[in-house]
């Protein structure tokens, strides 16, 4: 079934780097994808991350490449309109999956902020047309949302990768910038955020900068599912030191594109 996007979605998409599209993916979607994550929290993949320590209240769990092993999942990132509405938005004739990704941030668990950063960065992907879409499980409140600095996708800057929700270690690249701190200088940007429920989708720029709230919150889960999608213009970035994602470097030479590597970034649209 065809997506719905209307052009002041586009427009704000194209122009400030994020749009949420209400009620667009389907209660039983929503459904299989709360299973699924109850999957992955017991078959955690060999990527998965839990940035609590043990001594943390509550749990920050995050795992990638689902798709590659849970059934629901699969069908999601293959079938949903995600796809879709990442194509419609960047306006591309095909895409291809880069990879899903799995956000928990169960109730009471305070560190679980994600701070100011960009996409991209941590991917082997240079070209514009890169999408995320962001599906939340359950309901999203103002205190537990993402924040985006409207229009920094097109700054043409690229800031660092941080590492310090695993061990502390500064990315050793020097092609992109240190990331200034934003949460200093909020009031010299436009900083956006919407409150969300199951049904809903946002849509980003991979280069667009963004923040996820920490879920300090006792009375509600946090899941979202993250889909990473590749347009026409997206070709391998073999960079220094090797981005984090893909973690297996696909069989493709430096600005090769993404697509002739199927079995690594699979088709799963096509205007």
């Amino acid at each position: 079934m065809a997506v719905t996007i209307s052009e002041a979605e586009i427009k704000a998409y194209r122009e400030d780097g994020v749009t949420v599209l209400r009620n667009v993916i389907d209660p039983s979607w929503i459904e299989s994808l709360r299973v699924a994550v109850e999957k992955a929290l017991v078959f955690a993949g060999p990527h998965a991350e839990i940035y609590t320590k043990p001594e943390d209240p509550g749990l920050f769990f995050n795992d990638f490449y689902m798709y590659q092993r849970l059934p629901e999942f699969r069908e999601f990132a293959f079938n949903s309109p995600c796809a879709e509405i990442a194509g419609r938005l960047m306006g591309a004739d095909k895409i291809n999956l880069f990879n899903d990704h799995l956000f928990v941030k169960e109730p009471g668990t305070p560190g679980s902020r994600v701070p100011w950063h960009q996409d991209q960065p941590y991917c082997a992907v240079k070209g514009r047309q890169f999408c995320s879409t962001w599906v939340p499980l359950d309901p999203v409140p103002q205190e537990t949302t993402v924040e985006y600095i409207l229009g920094s996708h097109l700054w043409d800057r690229w800031f660092a990768p941080f590492d310090a929700m695993s061990d502390g270690a500064q990315h050793g690249s020097q092609e992109f910038e240190r990331i200034p701190d934003f949460e200093a200088e909020r009031d010299k940007h436009r900083i956006a955020s919407w409150t969300l429920e199951p049904g809903d989708c946002l849509a980003f720029h991979a280069l667009v900068v963004h923040q996820g709230m920490a879920n300090a919150i006792t009375s509600t889960r946090r899941r979202a599912v993250i889909g990473r999608f590749l347009g026409d213009d997206a070709v391998y970035a073999k960079r220094e030191p090797l981005c984090e994602f893909p973690h297996n470097p696909p069989p493709l030479e430096n600005g090769e594109p993404l697509e002739n590597a199927p079995e690594d970034f699979p088709p799963v649209w096509h205007n």
